[in-house]
């Protein structure tokens, strides 16, 4: 009897903050991802990484494993990873049949995300800029006093 919510066991050798990344590779046989971004015709980005020494996966990634625990993400993310090639994937109800695969990869390892949106100006600029919708960096971070009675100090 299996579980989906078991993970892969661990690789060759353990790592202790290993992450594994469960998802889609999105690269096709020359290594370029292409995505249908919800313009008018045909159009799609592409994502090519340029250069002889860094090997890279374009993931659609669903879910990943951390401390033997499986986690969903709440949406699709789309992570560009450098150096660890893919593995058939195995746990977390990730079947290799399906066409998932799994990356293992460190938390202290450099990742890119692409964020694709779609919208009209007002609402992708304007509106994502109202407060309570702009990410916490972009507030202001000094320092305000709160007082009493109107008064900075009690004398």
């Amino acid at each position: 009897m299996t579980d989906d919510s078991v993970p892969a066991p661990s690789g060759p050798h353990y790592v202790a903050d290993e992450i594994i990344l469960y998802g889609v590779d999105l690269n096709d046989a020359g290594g370029i991802a292409h995505l249908e971004v919800g313009m008018a015709g045909t159009t799609e980005l592409q994502i090519r990484l340029r250069s002889g020494t860094i090997i890279g996966s374009t993931v659609l990634a669903y879910g990943y494993a951390f401390e033997g625990h499986c986690y969903r993400l709440d949406s699709t993310r789309i992570f560009i990873v450098t150096g660890p090639n893919a593995e058939p994937a195995v746990g977390c109800g990730f079947d290799t049949c399906l066409g998932y695969k799994m990356w293992r990869i460190t938390a202290s390892e450099q990742i890119l995300e692409v964020s694709t949106a779609f919208g009209d100006a007002r609402s992708l600029i304007l509106d994502s800029q109202l407060p309570g919708k702009r990410s916490p960096s972009s507030y202001s971070i000094t320092l305000r006093m709160a007082h009493r009675n109107g008064r900075l100090q009690n004398d």
